[in-house]
């Protein structure tokens, strides 16, 4: 839910909107962005998942299944290189 509401500040903005919002703006995304991490932050400590390791687990995973020499530039997905 609150991934959600944070996507809603972005939802109908262009790329070059979203990178330039209002101080207000950015104060109410901070709050959401700050909401997300808690959420995440408290479930990872519940489930006993370690989020750095994870994080970097993931990096290595989409390094191998989106080479940047052959995605770079396109939006297919990983099965169709």
């Amino acid at each position: 839910v609150e991934a959600a509401e944070l996507l809603e500040h972005f939802q109908w903005l262009t790329e070059a909107q979203s990178a330039d919002l209002s101080t207000d703006k950015k104060l109410e995304v901070g709050e959401e962005l700050a909401d997300v991490l808690l959420y995440l932050v408290r479930l990872s400590d519940t489930l006993g998942v370690d989020l750095l390791d994870a994080a970097l687990r993931k990096l290595d995973k989409n390094a191998l299944r989106y080479p940047a020499d052959k995605v770079r530039g396109s939006n297919k997905k990983y099965s169709e290189y």
